[in-house]
């Protein structure tokens, strides 16, 4: 019976479910700040987790498959504990149905003009002229358009938005324009929401910075559901204060969890959330685990491992 130790902060989750659905697994978990029996982690060939100990890998001699339980990886790739020939595979479960009904709140939540009624309540005054904001026809860019952000892009369009997905490598698409990151300047100054759901790779760390920000707009909306390294907050925090952008919601940051001294938690354009946009529970994602839980267990090898050279 092969052996899967399951490394995460909710592993009395995990571990139940994972061995439900595949019983022929010897299946154990460990919260990531204790310690477990050695000589068993020794031994096992598999590794569910959501954030490695540094070096853990390096404990594990058998080890032939991780499986991620979130979206990125680049935690993973860059482990230079893990052996190159280990496979490292994720599932999206239902990531893209979550991110997109983040996304779209927030955009509509701003569009209803939710301060401006709230002040119009304390005051006790009626004003029939806060109508909400028309989306129709404004412009929203998708920064990553894999699975997760095609679904963002769909959802974003049925909000009548004009929806335009930036990609690694520009391509014809049956359903939206997809263009090279190096285009986002000619569609800020116009743009409503700016979204990021794209995987940290050496393009794209740091890609909201000054200069991209200088072609932004006061309404614009960024909306970072990706990696934390992919806004640099000075420049951020600077452009807010500079009316170069209007608004920013982010749910990842890094370091995380969020320093309490960060100016993010206090700005007043700043929504702060706690990395909740995709949240990964095993009813969501234990059907697209299950293929690879059962050639694991039939000692055959796992499929759709990610390209550690390209971060995904």
């Amino acid at each position: 019976m092969r052996k899967l130790a399951v490394i995460h902060h909710r592993h009395m989750d995990w571990v139940p479910a994972l061995r439900e659905a595949e019983p022929r697994l010897d299946i154990r978990g460990w919260h990531p700040r204790e310690e477990g029996d050695p000589a068993w982690l020794a031994q096992a060939e598999g590794l569910f987790v959501w954030k490695l100990p540094e070096g853990l890998a390096a404990r594990m001699p058998r080890l032939a498959w991780i499986q991620n339980s979130g979206a990125g990886v680049d935690h993973l790739v860059a482990d230079p504990s893990i052996p190159p020939g280990v496979p490292i595979t994720r599932a999206d479960g239902q990531f893209g149905f979550w991110m997109a009904r983040y996304v779209a709140f927030h955009l509509l939540a701003g569009a209803q003009r939710p301060e401006e009624c709230r002040t119009a309540q304390e005051a006790r005054t009626w004003n029939p002229r806060l109508i909400p904001e028309d989306l129709t026809g404004r412009a929203a860019l998708v920064v990553g358009f894999g699975r997760i952000g095609r679904q963002i892009g769909r959802a974003l369009r049925d909000l009548g938005l004009e929806v335009r997905g930036f990609v690694r490598t520009p391509r014809a698409d049956p359903e939206f324009p997809l263009l090279g990151t190096a285009d986002l300047p000619k569609w800020l100054p116009e743009a409503r929401a700016l979204v990021l759901c794209a995987p940290l790779t050496p393009e794209t760390r740091g890609l909201v910075d000054a200069r991209l920000l200088a072609h932004g707009n006061p309404g614009l909306l960024l909306v970072n559901v990706g990696r934390g390294e992919q806004v640099v907050v000075p420049d951020l925090l600077e452009a807010l204060d500079a009316g170069r952008l209007g608004g920013a919601v982010l749910d990842v940051f890094s370091p995380e969890p969020l320093a309490a001294e960060s100016p993010l938690w206090s700005h007043p354009k700043v929504t702060v959330t706690p990395h909740h946009s995709g949240p990964s529970t095993p009813r969501a994602m234990v059907p697209d685990l299950l293929p690879n839980l059962r050639r694991f267990a039939e000692g055959l090898a796992v499929e759709g491992g990610v390209d550690r050279e390209r971060g995904y």
